[in-house]
């Protein structure tokens, strides 16, 4: 390990052309001693331009530490390990490809904050409504996932408390010890592996420091499908979870799979009404009371912006995010060997425990 590399910033990507250049731009300007940090961008055999643009982003700036390496098995888990592995810094921090970091100070208050507090792990807000969104699905799809019934009460993500937080919701930096107390990021998971990895922080003992000046905007899903797919993904990833630890199912992560069944059922329902007609008494209420949460939520965050009709679309991105999580959840628990789960297990590279430190 070198002494002289404070931070290592693993940057897991794939298919990420569109933001990379601009997310290592602003790494390679913070003001911070680049002999203190470096950066390992971890490629998951991306298939578009993101390879050549990184490559052109070494030639360009040589005077940052900057390394490309290869993931292979394509998942995020894996090119978290691969970027652990490799790292030769004190503290390590996981930054995506698609962020925007507001400034110039982040390196310097990870490095501050971790040193003032003594913290084994710093989590950060990652706010979805990066200032440059003025409009369109992108901002709608942002006010929603931001909105109470958007994301998980419990969670400190959008949040600008400062102090020690649990860190399931929003840790992404972790002092080196913390890897040989828990063990690496699961690569059985394709997503929520940064959850799953918290939950064993979390039963370590180990709290995060969070802050307003770790703040990293993330930039939301341009459209409903982008957002569905996403949200299936965390979908599977709490599934995986309640499989290997039983106290991860609670009555909120039931709620997304109770939503999609409320409307997957609804033609059967219909249908079924014109034999029972006492069923729409005990299936309407429901739906109708779920419509109207929804909606009200929508147009309580449309009308802040002063853009009333578009309250339609942020219901609909919250309707979308309940459904994606909710079919993600129930395809992953009651088809076991699906598709999903054959593929974690075929090509799986060494184990995180054989990884060897620099």
């Amino acid at each position: 390990m070198s002494d002289g590399i404070y931070l290592s910033v693993v940057v897991p990507i794939r298919n990420e052309e569109k933001h990379i250049a601009q997310t290592l731009a602003a790494m390679a300007s913070q003001d911070y001693p680049k002999s203190r940090y470096e950066i390992l961008v971890v490629d998951g055999r991306s298939t578009d331009r993101t390879r050549d643009v990184v490559q052109a982003f070494l030639r360009a700036h040589p005077e940052v530490n900057v390394r490309l390496l290869d993931n292979p098995r394509k998942w995020s888990s894996s090119a978290r390990n691969i970027g652990v592995g490799a790292a030769a810094g004190r503290l390590i921090a996981v930054i995506d490809g698609h962020v925007r970091i507001p400034d110039g100070r982040l390196f310097a208050a990870i490095e501050r904050l971790r040193e003032e507090h003594g913290a084994l792990c710093l989590a950060r807000p990652a706010p979805l409504v990066v200032p440059e969104l003025d409009g369109g699905m992108p901002l709608w799809i942002a006010l929603a996932r931001k909105s109470w019934l958007g994301h998980s009460c419990n969670s400190y993500i959008y949040a600008s408390y400062e102090g020690f937080v649990d860190p399931t919701s929003s840790g992404f930096a972790y002092a080196r010890e913390v890897f040989e107390r828990v063990g690496y990021f699961d690569e059985s998971f394709d997503a929520a592996e940064d959850c799953e990895f918290h939950h064993r922080l979390k039963q370590a003992g180990i709290r995060a420091y969070t802050s307003p000046a770790l703040t990293i905007y993330s930039f939301p899903r341009a459209t409903l499908g982008g957002l569905f797919r996403q949200t299936m993904r965390y979908g599977i990833g709490r599934a995986r979870m309640v499989r290997k630890y039983r106290g991860a199912l609670t009555k909120e992560t039931l709620i997304p799979p109770a939503i999609f069944l409320l409307f997957a059922l609804a033609p059967l329902v219909l249908a079924a009404s014109f034999w029972r007609p006492m069923l729409d008494w005990f299936y309407g209420p429901p739906l109708a009371a779920y419509l109207s949460l929804v909606l009200g939520t929508g147009f309580a965050c449309s009308l802040r912006r002063r853009r009333l009709l578009a309250g339609l679309a942020v219901a609909a991105a919250v309707c979308t995010t309940h459904l994606g999580l909710g079919w993600g959840f129930l395809k992953t628990v009651f088809l076991p060997r699906s598709v999903l789960t054959r593929r974690a297990a075929v090509g799986n590279p060494p184990q995180c425990a054989s990884i060897q430190w620099r």
